[in-house]
């Protein structure tokens, strides 16, 4: 993996007013990782984020800070609300909106490297000889 130690984080602006924070803590970058990737994304108070899911890519979103609302907008609308220590999962291509509530919201995301690729990656097993550590 490719770690961030900055506390630098990269500033969204969305309608001129709410700002979304993003901060990469890691991107995958050796060959037998299965996570693409880990963000920490924080959002202002009322802020939306509008996530727009990828054909090949399944995403995990665990709550650190909340409430927030989470709405899909391919297929029938729906809705979860959510608050600290919830998850919600993303299936590859979900249309998602997130909206913080009154107090903004934090939350992990853990993206997943696409099925083709790891169809194409080698067999991992772990290596139990005491001699490794």
């Amino acid at each position: 993996m490719i770690i961030n130690a900055s506390h630098r984080s990269a500033a969204v602006h969305t309608g001129g007013r709410e700002t979304i924070r993003i901060r990469c803590l890691a991107r995958r970058g050796m060959l037998h990782s299965e996570c693409e990737a880990v963000d920490r994304v924080s959002l202002a108070p009322h802020a939306h984020y509008d996530l727009v899911g990828r054909a090949d890519a399944e995403v995990a979103w665990y709550v650190l800070r909340g409430p927030l609302t989470a709405r899909w907008t391919s297929g029938p609308p729906t809705g979860a609300e959510l608050d600290e220590d919830d998850l919600l999962l993303a299936r590859a291509a979900d249309d998602v909106t997130l909206r913080a509530g009154p107090e903004g919201a934090e939350l992990l995301c853990l993206t997943v490297t696409p099925t083709a690729v790891t169809r194409r990656l080698p067999l991992r097993t772990p290596d139990l000889t005491k001699d490794r550590t």
